[in-house]
């Protein structure tokens, strides 16, 4: 192992602009809860329609469109 592969106490990743410092966006915020979701969708506990309706105003909001499956609109 070479100095530049091994681990550095204090070196930082790109990775680590990944890691939640207690401030979110509201675009984070709706990532996360749609994730969340997602993962509900995933495992039966939230249908797709149930998912799209949830979040389909926020999307638009967002991105000012929603060209989900189940979510087209302009």
């Amino acid at each position: 192992m070479t100095p530049e592969d091994s681990p550095q106490h204090g070196t930082t990743s790109p990775l680590d602009d990944l890691v939640d410092d207690g401030e979110t966006s509201p675009n984070d915020d709706l990532g996360r809860r749609m994730g969340r979701d997602a993962r509900r969708v995933s495992r039966g506990e939230l249908s797709e329609r149930e998912f799209y309706e949830k979040y389909h105003d926020e999307v638009v909001e967002q991105f000012g469109f929603d060209r989900r499956p189940g979510g087209e609109s302009e």
